[in-house]
């Protein structure tokens, strides 16, 4: 028989300190069933493309509670809002428990640490992201700006960075 948090809070503690404590713990437990169990290998679907896919092996992940996979060269949703020159952001790729893939954008900011990211639905994996900091002669426009433009990234590698994390990540977190 399964045990919820909030009854192994109940056995040691009054109701409103075991509920107080269950919701500091809640978002822990969230991100802890909602995660990728191997990288999704994020690439350029090809040359020219706007899209980005996940790379050659099948990617596992839990949404919920619920196993699911993500087949090889999957494409990710179209890239959606406009990154200006010489600013930074985020393009976030999560997956639900139905398999429902989700992109969503942060808040543009002048350098990286800088940038606000979305607000994540905890209840999804984390698929991966995209880093964009287009320093070229035009903003990257999502879904019509090539995600290999040598006119907007001159150096790729540093200014369209793909990552796919595995396991618990949640970038939204504040410690203080």
């Amino acid at each position: 028989m399964k045990t919820t948090i909030m009854q192994r809070l109940g056995k040691g503690l009054d109701n409103a300190a075991a509920y107080s404590l269950y919701l500091l713990i809640k978002p822990l437990k969230q991100r802890y069933r909602s995660c990728m169990l191997s990288t999704a290998g994020l690439v350029i679907k090809a040359g020219g493309s706007t899209l980005a896919k996940t790379g050659a092996s099948i990617c596992h992940y839990v949404a919920k509670g619920k196993h699911g996979q993500i087949a090889a060269a999957t494409d990710m949703p179209a890239l959606v809002g406009t990154v200006a020159t010489d600013t930074c952001n985020v393009f976030v790729f999560t997956v639900d428990s139905a398999g429902t893939k989700y992109v969503q954008m942060g808040t543009a900011a002048a350098t990286e640490a800088n940038v606000i990211w979305p607000t994540l639905d905890p209840d999804r994996a984390i698929i991966g992201f995209i880093k964009c900091n287009p320093v070229g002669t035009g903003s990257f426009v999502g879904g019509t700006t090539a995600l290999d433009d040598a006119t907007v990234f001159t150096s790729a590698a540093a200014e369209l960075l793909y990552v796919s994390p595995v396991g618990m990540f949640d970038p939204t977190a504040a410690i203080d």
